[in-house]
């Protein structure tokens, strides 16, 4: 495994739409939970868990989201660790490309991107197990 921090322009070149749809998607959900707090009703957003009555891998995401409005970093973590702990790498890597121009480079073999198939692969069902258990 090989690992280099190559410089890169500070602004990411994202396409539009990779930045639109995150932003609909939380508006729409951000409309979703302000009409269902508007009648006194639960927020359901997973149409996973309405079909299948199972929570999907993102489920906690808006609890944890709101957690972490409110002050509670820990707790919105508990909601959904993997997601949670994705979006803080993200976070950092998108938070030094700005402030030095520099970007993480990660160079895997054959056998290396196997194992970390895998790995990511264990991780997610764990996740998942997880948020079934606690967050369901």
């Amino acid at each position: 495994m090989k690992i280099e921090w190559v410089r890169v322009s500070r602004r990411p070149d994202w396409p539009w739409w990779s930045i639109a749809l995150p932003v609909l998607w939380f508006a729409l959900g951000a409309a979703n939970v302000f009409l269902a707090a508007s009648v006194g009703r639960p927020v359901r957003l997973c149409l996973f868990k309405r079909v299948t009555g199972y929570p999907c891998p993102t489920c906690g995401f808006t609890r944890g989201l709101l957690a972490f409005l409110h002050g509670h970093p820990v707790r919105a973590w508990l909601y959904n660790p993997l997601l949670f702990s994705f979006l803080a790498a993200l976070v950092v890597i998108v938070s030094v490309r700005v402030l030095s121009s520099r970007s993480p480079r990660l160079y895997l073999t054959r056998p290396e991107r196997t194992a970390a198939w895998i790995v990511l692969s264990v991780m997610f069902i764990a996740n998942w197990l997880y948020v079934i258990r606690w967050t369901g």
